[in-house]
């Protein structure tokens, strides 16, 4: 706390909590990766920043371990920790509230579990990114667990999902708001209605990944896309064709009509323009292979972001990809300059778990030791600054106008200011 606050006395700080108060409106889900897309484009973060130095840092508070990624709701941030906690914050870093969803605080007469989540010891239970309509957070747990509380911190109900757990690495892929209702990815889909917790439907056949599903719409009517390649339909969760794509790790992203797949595949599919009656497991609905590449390798965690024509990816092995977003062209390989799994950049090695951010004009890209790269869109590569932290974590940063949450450690850090 005495960090936090001699944190806040720093020039700059009392501006950025000044400019970064439009956050999340009432009615605008934000979960991982804001809308999924790993996009930011409105927010004006800054670009460097030095922990040792003692620039950029505005504040950091101890939160807990965990590898979800910080979601905003106006002046209030909220974050899972281990095993079960989900935080409340304001934005100079201050805890607002923090409770707890252990399978003991769960509601009376709720039988105990007969399929009970192993926490892996490197993931553990907080692994997926809560997500908010600006009214209310909705918080998942690998224990099986799915919460809703309003934002001052009163439950409004809890369930257990008392399924077989299918990862070996825990449950990782977070919760989503689409149209009316919750989905959660427990052992398989589940859709929800927000306000009650009852379950709408259960799609058995669209089984949990490490990546979370993507919205998209064919024709007027919202569908998720899993990573396994499911296209389900949000109504009635029918699953609508099957084997569109299988990553291991990352999730596809959709952006105008097109979805891009990054792993041991990498491809674009384009959506089809309506979904035709019937359509089903017997008649599946057919998507348009649009391109795919053999340009890239690796071991990909985190998941691609789109802009300005170009699908941005990066793998575990520390190498930036840049590809043409219609063509699949290769317009540069770039080996980054922090440590990665190759172990070739000097140092310990470290892992790049955290997806690509565009924060601002800039994209991000962090390793979980608490280094970070600022680089430049464009079809040449060019670095805008490298900055560290103490820490790092698997989590992906967020932006939210000058207001930048990167996850390190046990810590929340909240960059901005001068940035000098």
């Amino acid at each position: 706390m005495p960090e936090r606050l001699a944190a806040m006395r720093r020039p700059g700080c009392w501006l950025v909590l000044l400019l970064c108060m439009a956050g999340a409106a009432a009615g605008e889900p934000f979960g991982w990766r804001g809308d999924g897309s790993g996009r930011f484009p409105q927010a004006a973060p800054p670009a460097e920043w030095n922990i040792d130095q003692g620039t950029g840092v505005c504040w950091k508070t101890v939160v807990g371990k965990g590898a979800g990624s910080p979601i905003v709701a106006g002046p209030r941030v909220f974050i899972t920790a281990e095993p079960a906690l989900l935080m409340c914050l304001d934005r100079s870093g201050k805890i607002l509230w923090q409770r707890d969803n252990s399978l003991a605080s769960l509601p009376p007469g709720t039988p105990p579990p007969v399929k009970r989540a192993a926490a892996h010891p490197d993931c553990g239970y907080a692994t997926a990114t809560p997500v908010t309509d600006g009214k209310y957070v909705y918080a998942g747990f690998g224990t099986g667990v799915v919460a809703c509380y309003n934002l001052d911190g009163k439950r409004q109900w809890a369930r257990l999902f008392d399924q077989q757990q299918e990862s070996q690495y825990g449950r990782t892929a977070s919760p989503l708001l689409v149209g009316d209702m919750l989905v959660a990815t427990v052992s398989r889909l589940v859709a929800l209605r927000p306000r009650t917790g009852e379950t709408l439907w259960e799609a058995p056949d669209a089984k949990a990944a490490y990546g979370t599903p993507a919205p998209a719409r064919i024709g007027g009517v919202d569908v998720l896309l899993t990573p396994h390649g499911e296209c389900v339909r949000l109504s009635d969760g029918r699953v609508l064709a099957k084997k569109l794509c299988s990553l291991e790790y990352s999730s596809p992203v959709v952006h105008d009509g097109t979805v891009y797949c990054v792993g041991s595949e990498s491809f674009a599919l384009r959506l089809p323009p309506e979904i035709p009656t019937g359509a089903g497991p017997a008649a599946p609905l057919k998507f348009q292979r649009l391109w795919e590449s053999d340009d890239v390798e690796g071991e990909f965690y985190g998941s691609p972001v789109y802009h300005d024509g170009i699908v941005y990816c990066l793998s575990n092995q520390g190498n930036l990809y840049a590809l043409d977003a219609k063509s699949g062209a290769l317009l540069y390989r770039q080996e980054l300059d922090i440590p990665s799994a190759s172990g070739k950049s000097g140092g310990p090695p470290a892992n790049l778990y955290a997806s690509l951010t565009l924060a601002g004009q800039n994209l991000l890209a962090c390793n979980d030791a608490g280094d970070s790269l600022v680089i430049a869109p464009g079809k040449q590569y060019r670095k805008v600054a490298r900055n560290f932290l103490d820490r790092g974590s698997g989590a992906s940063p967020v932006a939210d106008g000058r207001l930048l949450l990167v996850r390190g450690g046990t810590k929340l850090y909240g960059l901005g200011g001068s940035g000098k």
